[in-house]
């Protein structure tokens, strides 16, 4: 068989070129593939679950005069991010409320900027197969899977289709072209507010050619007049939005720094993500907490931003147009989650920040680094295989932590150590979800010893409300006392106050703080509700007769006690009722069925055990019996390990 000949070899060598983009779809697909099949974990569940907008399609400007984060009794944390809702709302509908969907969309946004950042890359002078590592290396990178495998990180993602996009429309001498990558502005801020970054790429391009000679500065002005009108309607967008959100503005723990400590936390917060962009093979959960680094840390992140300026004095000028707006970009959206202006974070640096500066960062390096390679294209070709490889098997094993919730936070707490006042909130939550209330009282505990910033109002918060949930009231009515003295614009605290009132029988007092959220939020609906459910508790409560020490009530006293309890979400008190009625003579079947149900769900696990044991011989026929065993199964085996 005769050779080919060049003509056609040189065909299909061209053909290869072209589909080179497929090599980082493809092995992005195949490292991302599992993490598909994962759950609502985390921020999904106040996101998504929680969110009414979000279960049910509403008028399309609702969600563009609400804020972020819509809890009405708690504190605004100033995000807006209204095309990210109304994208849960549609693939909720899509999708009927499967995670799977909405992991679905993550990958499939992330595969968009893979490609964008291929088309970046070769616009910058990259060949097909450099524009296809780079693309890849960006894709499969391990520290960016907390923005694709959770979907609550989908923000970063959404902001970078839209940032690459207008980098990649963007032409000076087109103005339906410099409108249009207006308008992909506008359309990334609205997902987040990461997407200034863009701005800023744009202006030094059209710095750069002014500096170039190239147009005059005039004309530079006028062709990123689009901008201004984006930025323009997004700010008035986001002012509408907030003005109509009454609830207090959470600056987070920044907002207690001076300008030094500012600065010296923007200086650890580089530190820490120049090691996590070196040791990539290790993502984690929240890196430090605002407020608590070490001298160490400030010297290296110092020590950063020396190197980083040095180099680009003595390279800069080597680099193309391009390649410096992408690295503006980069730098852009990195200094804003430096704790230079108060975002309402704790932590001090976060892998799904770094989406959109490795973006941007492999735009401005994979030419460069390419011209580098072909020095010595057998190492070069090694290190780029090994490279991927081991990105590509660390991103797919750490999709499996993003698929099971506890088994997530208990990695992180083997990471961090038990010191972590966060992960010790989030363990403590996931067992008061799980009505596992004396296993969560220990973790939170251990939340608030640390005295973090990291703990705030929340981490007290959650230790109050576990400890009515044990009927531990005293000790609870004092920890929200303390937290509504100290903000007293924290509306929920006043709620947990007033309930917690109630749930130890003080419904005098209950009542009372009702009034005074009453007077915070006169329009709130849920306020009327809780003081007809108050006074008719009390009443309920004074009819019925005293119970004798040692003695045995009546099953239906015993069930309208336990009913009781359960509607003022009491659950120590209404066990110690349903308890009762299991050991009243006159309790019927249906009375025992209702007692078993509840323990099974919500009360000690032991003598849930011992009643669903009663119901197996008592009633085995009955329908409702293998729901509760699995139930209480689900309840017993949450420590269970993968």
């Amino acid at each position: 068989m005769s050779e080919p000949s060049p003509p056609v070899v040189e065909d299909a060598r061209a053909r290869l070129r072209r589909r080179a983009v497929l090599l980082p779809l493809l092995l992005v697909a195949l490292a991302y593939g599992n993490a598909v099949r994962g759950g609502f974990v985390w921020d999904d569940h106040s996101l998504i679950e929680e969110q009414e907008v979000v279960r049910e399609l509403a008028p399309l400007p609702d969600y563009f005069t609400r804020m972020f984060w819509s809890d009405p009794m708690g504190v605004s944390r100033g995000y807006y991010r209204p095309l990210v809702t109304l994208g849960y709302a549609v693939e909720y509908a899509l999708f009927g409320g499967a995670p799977e969907g909405f992991h679905l969309m993550n990958l499939l946004f992330h595969l968009v900027v893979v490609a964008w950042v291929f088309l970046l890359c070769r616009r910058a002078g990259a060949s097909p197969w450099g524009a296809a590592v780079g693309a890849a290396a960006f894709g499969v990178f391990p520290r960016l899977t907390e923005s694709v495998a959770w979907i609550a990180g989908r923000t970063d993602v959404l902001a970078a289709v839209f940032t690459l996009g207008a980098l990649l429309v963007y032409r000076a001498d087109t103005a339906s072209r410099r409108w249009g990558a207006a308008a992909l502005v506008l359309t990334g801020l609205l997902c987040k507010e990461v997407a200034v970054a863009g701005v800023v790429g744009l202006v030094v391009l059209e710095l750069t050619a002014v500096r170039a000679r190239e147009r005059r500065f005039g004309q530079a002005v006028r062709n990123l007049l689009p901008m201004g009108v984006a930025l323009a309607l997004y700010g008035g967008l986001r002012l509408n939005a907030l003005r109509s959100d009454v609830r207090e503005l959470d600056a987070g723990a920044s907002s207690g720094l001076s300008l030094l400590e500012r600065a010296e936390a923007g200086l650890a917060a580089l530190g820490h993500y120049a090691v996590m962009l070196v040791d990539a093979l290790r993502p984690r959960l929240q890196q430090g907490v605002l407020g608590e680094h070490p001298l160490a840390w400030v010297l290296l992140g110092a020590g950063v931003l020396a190197a980083l300026g040095l180099s680009l004095w003595k390279w800069g000028g080597l680099l193309t147009p391009l390649e410096k707006a992408a690295l503006a970009t980069a730098a852009c959206a990195l200094a804003l989650v430096l704790h230079a202006i108060p975002l309402g974070l704790h932590t001090l640096a976060s892998d799904r920040f770094l989406y959109v500066p490795v973006a941007m960062g492999v735009v401005a390096l994979a030419a460069p680094l390419e011209r580098a390679a072909r020095l010595r294209p057998r190492a070069g070709l090694a290190v780029a295989v090994v490279t991927l490889t081991a990105f590509a098997g660390a991103t797919h094993l750490r999709n499996r932590d993003w698929m099971d919730e506890l088994w997530l936070w208990r990695v992180a707490e083997q990471v961090s150590g038990p010191d972590d006042a966060f992960v010790q909130q989030q363990l403590g939550g996931l067992y008061m979800e799980a009505h596992r209330y004396e296993e969560a009282l220990g973790h939170l505990r251990q939340s608030v010893r640390q005295k973090s910033r990291f703990t705030g109002i929340k981490g007290y918060n959650n230790l109050a409300l576990c400890l009515t949930k044990l009927g531990q009231h005293a000790e609870a009515i004092t920890l929200f006392e303390d937290m509504v003295r100290q903000q007293p614009g924290y509306r929920r605290g006043h709620l947990n106050l007033a309930m917690a009132f109630a749930r130890a029988g003080r419904f005098d007092s209950a009542l009372t703080q009702l009034q005074r959220l009453e007077s915070m939020s006169p329009g709130d609906t849920v306020i009327p509700e809780l003081r007809a459910l108050f006074e008719r508790s009390r009443d309920t409560l004074a009819r019925l007769p005293r119970g004798t020490p040692g003695g045995v009530e009546a099953a239906s006293v015993a069930e309208t006690r336990a009913k009781l309890f359960q509607e003022l979400g009491a659950p120590h008190e209404a066990a110690l009722s349903w308890e009762a009625v299991l050991g009243a003579k006159d309790a019927t079947a249906e009375q025992r069925l209702q007692a078993t149900g509840f323990l099974v769900f919500e009360g000690d696990l032991g003598r849930a055990k011992r009643a669903l044991e009663w119901l197996r011989q008592a009633r085995p026929e009955d329908e409702r019996l293998p729901l509760l065993e699995e139930a209480l199964l689900a309840r017993a085996s949450l420590d269970a390990s993968r």
